[in-house]
This record gives C-alpha cells, sequence and structure tokens, in this order.
C-alpha cells in the first residue's frame, strides 16, 4: 500500500535517466469499484504533461518511484480532461467526502492506492490526523489507522462546485442509491454549494423528493445556485405545496420569472396555495389530490388510479364529488375501499358520507391536532360553498405540532 503524499513525493525515471517529479495521478474513475490509474502528471518547461501509465515499467521502486520508458512520450494535458478521468490531487485530495455505508462526512486529507498486477488502483481515503501530519511532515509520519480509512467503493467526494457536473466532471455517481430522505438530511450539514453540488449527480425526479424534504433556509440557498431552467424544472416536479413554500420565500420578480416558466397546470396550483395565509389550513394543503364524481364507477375509478398515480402527491384517501363538473364534496373512500369494493358499484356507494372537513382559513394549528385527533390519513379542505379545493395530509399536521428544528417537520410519508 502506498499513500498519494508519498508517491508525489518519488521521482519519474525513464529508460534515458530523464527525471521528473510527478504533480498529480489521473484515474479512471468510473472503470472500476477500486478505479486504476491511467495517467502520471508532470511539470516540464512550464508547460503540465500528460503521460499515459501504459508508459510505466515499474513503480514504487526504492529510491526512484516510477520508471518509465520514455518522458519524451508525454503529451501536454489539454484545458479538458480526457473523458472519465479525474485528477486525485487536484479533484479528491481535501474534497468533502460522503460515506455511504455510515452517512458520515469528513474530508479526504489523503488517499491510499495499492499494486495491482501492472496497475496501481486506488482503494481508500484517509480522513484521519495522521494524514495531515504526514503531509506536513512531508512523510515523517508513516501508516494510517484503520478507523480513518474509507474504502473507495462507498465513497462519494465533492468538489463544492454545483456547476461541475455540467461540466463533465467525473463523479463516483453512487450517492443516488441513498434514499432521498437520507440525501436531504446528509445535505442539510454540508456547506450550501456542496449540498446544491450533491443534488445534480441525482436524476431530476429524486433530486426533486431530496430538496422538498430539507428545512425551508436550506432550499432557498440552493435553489439559487441553479440557473432558471434547473430551478423550475425542480420545483415543477416537487409537490405543489412544497414548491409554494420555496417559491413563496424568493423575491418578487424571482417568484413571478419561475412561474412564467412553468406549465400552465402547476402554476395555477402554485398560485391558488399562495392565496392563503402560512399558518392556515389552505396554507398547509396540498391541492395536487385525487377526486372523481360520486357517479364513478368503482372499476373506473381504480383503472384511472393505477393509471395516473404518478401524477398525484397524494393518494392514500379518493375525494368524492357530487360530479366530475361540480366539485362539492359528496364524501371521501380509502384505497382499501375501492380495493374490497365490487367493479359494479359506485363510489357513492363505498364512500364515507360523513367525512370532517376543514375551512381553508383555519389556523394550520388547530386543523393539525383536528386531523390527528381523527386519526386519518388526511381530510379535505372545503371552502365556504362546501367547493373542495385541497387536503391537509398527516404529514403536514405532524409538520405543524413537531417542535422547532425537528425532522419530523420534513416528513414526507405518502409521496
Amino acid at each position: 500500500m502506498a499513500m498519494l503524499s508519498e508517491l508525489l513525493r518519488f521521482d519519474i525515471v525513464d529508460a534515458a535517466g530523464k527525471t521528473a517529479r510527478p504533480v498529480d495521478l489521473g484515474i479512471g474513475l468510473l472503470d472500476d469499484d477500486y478505479p486504476p490509474v491511467v495517467s502520471i502528471y508532470f511539470n516540464q518547461n512550464g508547460e503540465l504533461k500528460r503521460l499515459p501509465w501504459s508508459e510505466v515499467t515499474e513503480f514504487d521502486k526504492p529510491g526512484k518511484g516510477f520508471t518509465v520508458s520514455d518522458l519524451g512520450r508525454a503529451e501536454t494535458a489539454g484545458e479538458k480532461d480526457p473523458d472519465g478521468e479525474v485528477l486525485l490531487r487536484r479533484d479528491v485530495l481535501d474534497a468533502l467526502i460522503v460515506d455511504l455505508l455510515s452517512r458520515r462526512t469528513t474530508r479526504s486529507s489523503d488517499l491510499q492506492l495499492s499494486p495491482d498486477g501492472g496497475e496501481l488502483r486506488l482503494r481508500a481515503v484517509d480522513a484521519g490526523l495522521k494524514a495531515m501530519l504526514r503531509r506536513i511532515s512531508r512523510g515523517l509520519y508513516r501508516g494510517a489507522r484503520r478507523s480513518d480509512l474509507y474504502d473507495w467503493k462507498y465513497v462519494e467526494f465533492l468538489r463544492g462546485d454545483p456547476q461541475a457536473v455540467e461540466s463533465g466532471a467525473g463523479y463516483n455517481m453512487r450517492i443516488g442509491r441513498l434514499s432521498s430522505g437520507e440525501i436531504s438530511q446528509i445535505a442539510e450539514y454540508l456547506p450550501y454549494l456542496h449540498a446544491a453540488e450533491l443534488l445534480t449527480l441525482l436524476p431530476n425526479h429524486k433530486a426533486a423528493l431530496a430538496l422538498q424534504a430539507m428545512s425551508i433556509e436550506r432550499q432557498l440557498q440552493i435553489i439559487e445556485e441553479f440557473d432558471d431552467e434547473e430551478a423550475v424544472d425542480l420545483l415543477s416536479r416537487m409537490s405543489p405545496d412544497r414548491a409554494t413554500d420555496l417559491i413563496g420565500g424568493l423575491g418578487i420578480e424571482t417568484m413571478k420569472r419561475f412561474l412564467g416558466m412553468m406549465a400552465k397546470k402547476q402554476r395555477e396550483q402554485i398560485l391558488k396555495l399562495l392565496q392563503y395565509p402560512e399558518d392556515s389550513a389552505g396554507g398547509q394543503m396540498i391541492n395536487n389530490i385525487v377526486h372523481f364524481g360520486r357517479g364513478t364507477m368503482v372499476a373506473t375509478a381504480r383503472e384511472k388510479l393505477k393509471k395516473h398515480s404518478k401524477d398525484f402527491d397524494f393518494i392514500s384517501v379518493v375525494f368524492v364529488t357530487e360530479s366530475a363538473d361540480n366539485k362539492t364534496l359528496a364524501g371521501t373512500a380509502t384505497i382499501r375501499a375501492l380495493l374490497e369494493a365490487d367493479d359494479s358499484q359506485k363510489l357513492g356507494d363505498v364512500m364515507d358520507p360523513y367525512a370532517a372537513t376543514l375551512s381553508p382559513f383555519e389556523r394550520s394549528r388547530d386543523a393539525a391536532y383536528k386531523l390527528i385527533g381523527n386519526q386519518v390519513a388526511a381530510m379535505p379542505v372545503t371552502d365556504a360553498d362546501g367547493q373542495l379545493v385541497g387536503a391537509m395530509t398527516i404529514e403536514a399536521a405532524i409538520g405543524q405540532t413537531a417542535s422547532a428544528g425537528s425532522e419530523l417537520r420534513a416528513l414526507k410519508v405518502f409521496s
């Protein structure tokens, strides 16, 4: 085993006896769980040169380090790195890393590499005090504690540059294996630039789920690091209630610009929610819910629900109105009731016509206690005319009753 800080103190010697001092090692990041070194970088006449690993005939030789065929075969390193190549000293050393096993973040103080046949592979990140002392003392302190080493196979590293992914920089792309909730918790404790960068490593839908589970303060910090199109894409994928909270915290001009870029349906959902005070039931409700007319056949409702379930933020309760055009609330039906009912029955036959309702201008905290007391997944919110305008879910109720700073405030149970 060898440490990067030690390897970079060795010389590169070719068959003719010419020497150079390595300044960096390039790895093929996505080639393997333990990626091999593919290039050696060194300075020559004021230029950064790149020599492919295939030119290395021997390495880690006592007193020399790397023996190569011919230093003259090195090419000038371009402004853009070869596809999939990452430089260890420039990109990974001192980077913030996320260990996916322990869900812990730390800084990379050194990197452990090991010979493997004719290759040199990256094995672990050393985040211990010894690693820092080794670098400061130029090798006086050797060795590493096992507890300070993080297996590279389970590591994601972050540069602190949200635009790095877009510019083609290499990443492990392993963070997406975690749930959106875990990712949001990790992001809360990262510097905000690293948190924004973290979201760029995720598929867009998962990034939106992770963003909406964060505190509003962190959401506002992150959303400002994206360009308008990226920000609107994330907002459009969030549930309307969470997107409304985030948009409401932006400046008026930014709010108008983002809303103008959204699809009509999403814009209208958010505008309807913005009309209610934040501390009201309407300010905490969702309005992207499933509703059918009471005359709808159970078989039809089940089929539509199955086909369009991804279009809604909440499907545990189906809200039944007088008709498809008349949004006056008639009752509610649970998914279990729909599954147990006969295909030939109508929703009016299986619904609960005595469902309790909330007013959109009712204090959100009072509404929350009412919902929790009724022990239901959600309660419909109706206006003064009995028209269905949305629903308050148990997760929103928990968010209103949980103490400030509690992780329960970001709970997303049914999405």
